[in-house]
């Protein structure tokens, strides 16, 4: 297999299970947060406050269907990538942020190291060119 299948490859597959991970999360966090919450590690909240994170959840999920929908043209699966980047290091900072100030649990810690992984890896093959490379 070449490089330029290779770059395909795993640009798909980085879109597909980011998109799924996204999506899944979402989809607990709307219908059974505390599920994602325990396997977080994060003590679990009110009741009052789970409309919230549900909230949160039909984001959570858009952000994921958004890379899977994009799937199909390249042009559009580009953009989402910088935009779901962009999206990731301000949930990052922002988490960090809270984090830092005792507004937050440490436990979040690990959704700002994970955004910020995704949207750093996101950010260095936009950059080296890939998505034109492969699809000219």
């Amino acid at each position: 297999m070449d490089k330029k299948m290779n770059k395909k490859l795993f640009i798909k597959s980085w879109s597909l299970c980011v998109g799924s991970m996204d999506a899944i999360t979402g989809l607990l966090l709307v219908f059974i947060p505390s599920v994602v919450l325990k396997l977080l590690g994060i003590t679990i909240l009110e009741e009052t406050s789970w409309v919230f994170l549900s909230w949160m959840g039909v984001f959570i999920t858009g952000v994921g269907l958004s890379y899977i929908w994009a799937m199909g043209n390249a042009r559009e699966a580009e953009l989402i990538w910088k935009i779901t980047a962009m999206i990731r290091l301000m949930v990052a900072v922002f988490l960090s942020w809270k984090i830092a100030t005792h507004h937050l649990q440490l436990a979040w810690i690990i959704v700002a190291i994970s955004d910020a992984v995704v949207a750093i890896i996101q950010i260095r093959i936009l950059r080296l060119g890939w998505w034109r490379e492969v699809n000219p």
